[in-house]
């Protein structure tokens, strides 16, 4: 219905095979019920979903939920992949339902869910990725990189999805420190002819607001290594 005169093909009152254009109906809007509420698949503990289309084909499921709970039931932002816990919605995850529950049945159930779904990711959850770039060889302890985070950036573990590259190779092995405030938090590497870097990053981090990035090189700068590339995968 996209406004007072219907786009659909409603069912008239003395049509024959009704059900007919019901379920076409169905399978038109069909992309809005993914994750829906399955009742025919919930009994007891169980919490039945359906399935849909996103980043490939979900087929319908079932969650088992604790028992005298809220479960929170959310879906993963690239997978669709559905899961539950009773602490609350998680970065990376789309809110579908909080379910209260008893012993051993549902008590009641509030859905989370959005037509956009995507719209509606936990705090976290977006991609908020950080660039840097140092055009030649750098000295000493120079500061290669200072970025200012404008609001909260979540930095992961490993900083996984991140990269760093440079067009000349190191001649050694080469450390180069990220810092927070003045404060290393991990390491960019370059390996001894490597135009790759690793990184050393053992736990997330979270930059508020306001925050001070910057990229330091090490102590005694190496012979060759220049012009480098930053690219720090975050979120929000």
């Amino acid at each position: 219905m996209s406004n007072s005169t219907s786009l659909l093909d409603t069912i008239a009152t003395n049509q024959s095979s009704k059900e007919v254009t019901a379920n076409a109906l169905f399978d038109a809007t069909s992309p809005a019920t993914i994750w829906g509420r399955r009742a025919s698949a919930c009994a007891g503990l169980t919490w039945g979903y359906y399935g849909g289309w996103f980043n490939g084909q979900l087929t319908n499921g079932a969650l088992t939920l604790t028992a005298s709970s809220t479960n929170y039931v959310m879906a993963d932002a690239s997978t669709g992949v559905v899961t539950g816990n009773t602490t609350g919605f998680l970065a990376g995850k789309i809110p579908l339902y909080t379910v209260v529950t008893g012993t051993s049945t549902v008590t009641s159930y509030t859905d989370q869910r959005s037509y956009a779904p995507a719209a509606l990711l936990a705090p976290g959850s977006q991609p908020y990725d950080l660039l840097m770039f140092f055009p030649g060889a750098p000295a000493g302890n120079q500061t290669m990189g200072r970025i200012i985070v404008p609001r909260a950036v979540n930095l992961p573990l490993n900083l996984t999805g991140s990269y760093g590259s440079s067009i000349t190779t190191a001649a050694a092995a080469v450390t180069l420190t990220l810092s927070r405030n003045g404060s290393s938090i991990g390491t960019v590497n370059f390996a001894a002819g490597a135009s790759s870097a690793t990184f050393t990053f053992a736990a997330a981090v979270t930059l508020a607001a306001g925050s001070l990035l910057t990229l330091t090189n090490q102590a005694t700068a190496d012979s060759t290594l220049a012009n480098i590339s930053l690219s720090l995968a975050g979120s929000r």
